[in-house]
């Protein structure tokens, strides 16, 4: 038997939440999160299946459109894929776990696009030169786009890579589950407003590459 002192993991930071990782098991994930009054966890997809548990404090947690404040002894149920948000608003620190049930890489592992990647819908996207000192701000803008487009039905993932040449050039490689789903995030006004705020970033226009996965293998 394993006992663990939720009190001796307790982690706060001055920016951004706390977290210590509890459990890690195949299909188990459970982390401790800890915030101080005002911080909050921003928007974002459920992975998995999710429970928290309020330890201490008091918070409001933003459930798809549903709110409540919830604070010691409370249980959340939040389905797979639902958006979700947390603000600590009490004037007490705000401590809760989080449990994940299977753990997402599992879940990744089981899913049909995991089993079948022949299915997957890929965007390959040659950035232009950035102006001056702004690859910082890019890199912020990849950040932060990618975190509205994962909230689009059939988002597999994004990902930004960096030329090894020395040419400071960006590229990135957007997986959807299809073209219809990939073709509705394009359409979307996410996209046009965050595109508009990445022109003002580089120099020329974005050079988009269209392919279908035809063959896949990972270890």
């Amino acid at each position: 038997m394993e006992r663990i002192n939720l009190k001796d993991k307790e982690v706060f930071k001055k920016e951004g939440r706390g977290m210590a990782n509890l459990v890690d098991e195949p299909y188990l994930l459970i982390n401790q999160v800890c915030l101080e009054p005002g911080q909050n966890v921003p928007e974002h997809q459920a992975n998995s299946n999710v429970t928290l548990h309020v330890v201490s404090g008091e918070g409001t947690f933003s459930i798809g459109k549903e709110k409540v404040k919830a604070g010691p002894g409370n249980l959340l149920r939040i389905p797979l894929n639902s958006s979700m948000s947390i603000q600590s608003e009490s004037p007490e620190r705000l401590v809760f776990l989080v449990i994940k049930t299977p753990h997402p890489d599992a879940l990744k592992k089981d899913s049909p696009v995991g089993k079948n990647r022949e299915r997957c819908f890929v965007n390959l996207i040659r950035f232009p030169p950035l102006k001056k000192e702004k690859d910082k701000e890019f890199r912020e803008w990849f950040r932060h786009s990618s975190e509205l487009f994962a909230k689009h039905p059939g988002f597999i993932s994004r990902t930004l890579l960096k030329s090894t040449e020395g040419t400071g050039r960006y590229a990135a490689v957007v997986e959807h589950e299809s073209k219809e789903t990939f073709m509705a995030m394009h359409l979307s006004d996410d996209r046009e407003a965050l595109f508009k705020k990445v022109e003002t970033l580089i120099d020329g226009m974005p050079e988009p590459n269209f392919y279908e996965v035809a063959a896949s293998y990972r270890k």
